[in-house]
């Protein structure tokens, strides 16, 4: 169960969680885009599930009982991911073009500015794209007790206990290779290239102390978080021992290789992953055969498009499967088949 989090690096777990799942024909929990957001999860939101899912890992906001309900603590593993509170907002700010949408203007720097001057009102920013505390929000801790510090430290020791590992963007090598080793993967499941990577002209080129001063001032929430996590994944780095940084150094030469494999470098590639919005992209190289171009595409591949791609294949098992045959009634059949209990009827 991934909880994903909004500009955190998430999509490009997610192409991982998709990647590995599709290979393996796991059942995934599908919905839209997102699983409800930004409204709680609810099991009613996702698409017919028959047994037991494999993956959940499209935006939804956590909620424990149906979660666990549908991932039951004893046999699943949850993970989510966080950011440092700076870079996080900023870049959810830009991404969402927050400031234009507030009236600021759609400069990078200089609606940020504005807006950390004079935040609008709670009715106002509620209708907003995670306007505060964008990960504590997606994490399920209602917006009423963004200001109460004991139910914000609450909700986190709530938090650490639901979650086996919390990654943390900022370092997301080592983030993977714990990933790698809570799951027993191979270092091959990991691969990755970043995805739904923002244009350079959308992000804000320079932030003054101030700035960064009111972005955390402004989702303290979110500062309590992530400071809390980024020193239990460090402790989890020192439990895993000298064999975590072999890991680590193999996995960097595998992806090194991926990337020269694939990829074409300094194509400033642009990817329009939905509407109007392009993020950059990649451009893969025009020599590979059509097995291994097949094989590379699928790293850059749009999450809409995996979804869409994941859902017809759910489909297809569902028409096929055992369990649509055993529900069908065969014409053939009568009571006849067998004698052993025949129905003979009392007499008068």
């Amino acid at each position: 169960m991934f909880l994903k989090t909004h500009k955190t690096g998430g999509s490009t777990v997610v192409n991982i969680l998709f990647r590995y799942g599709d290979s393996r024909n796991l059942t995934f929990a599908l919905g839209a885009y997102h699983l409800d957001w930004p409204h709680r999860f609810r099991l009613s939101k996702t698409l017919p599930i028959y047994g037991q899912p494999n993956i959940l890992c499209s935006h939804t906001v956590f909620n424990k009982k149906p979660m666990n309900w549908l991932f039951p603590r004893e046999i699943s593993k949850y993970v989510t991911i966080l950011r440092n509170p700076v870079d996080n907002f900023e870049s959810t700010f830009n991404y969402y073009h927050i400031g234009n949408s507030l009236g600021l203007g759609d400069d990078p720097v200089v609606s940020l500015e504005k807006f950390l001057e004079r935040p609008p009102s709670f009715s106002v920013a509620n209708k907003k794209h995670n306007i505060r505390n964008p990960m504590m929000f997606d994490l399920g801790l209602s917006q009423k007790y963004f200001q109460n510090y004991t139910a914000v430290t609450e909700y986190i020791n709530f938090l650490n206990k639901e979650f086996d590992l919390v990654m943390i963007m900022d370092y997301f090598d080592e983030s993977l290779i714990l990933l790698k080793r809570l799951m027993c993967w191979e270092i091959d499941d990991i691969l990755h290239v970043k995805v739904n990577e923002r244009l350079d002209k959308e992000r804000a080129s320079y932030l003054s102390d101030r700035v960064k001063d009111n972005i955390k001032l402004w989702n303290k929430a979110d500062v309590l978080l992530f400071t809390y996590f980024n020193a239990t994944f460090w402790r989890k780095i020192e439990m895993e021992g000298s064999g975590f940084y072999e890991d680590l150094s193999a996995f960097r030469q595998r992806r090194l290789k991926l990337q020269q494999m694939c990829f074409e470098n300094g194509t400033g590639a642009v990817q329009r992953i939905f509407g109007t919005k392009d993020v950059k992209g990649y451009s893969t190289r025009k020599d590979l055969n059509s097995s291994l171009k097949f094989w590379c595409n699928r790293f850059t591949m749009r999450e809409d498009s995996y979804l869409d791609k994941l859902r017809e294949k759910r489909k297809e098992q569902l028409e096929s499967s055992d369990l649509e045959k055993q529900t069908s009634i065969d014409d053939s059949i009568s009571w006849d088949v067998a004698k052993d209990l025949q129905y003979v009827p009392v007499e008068t």
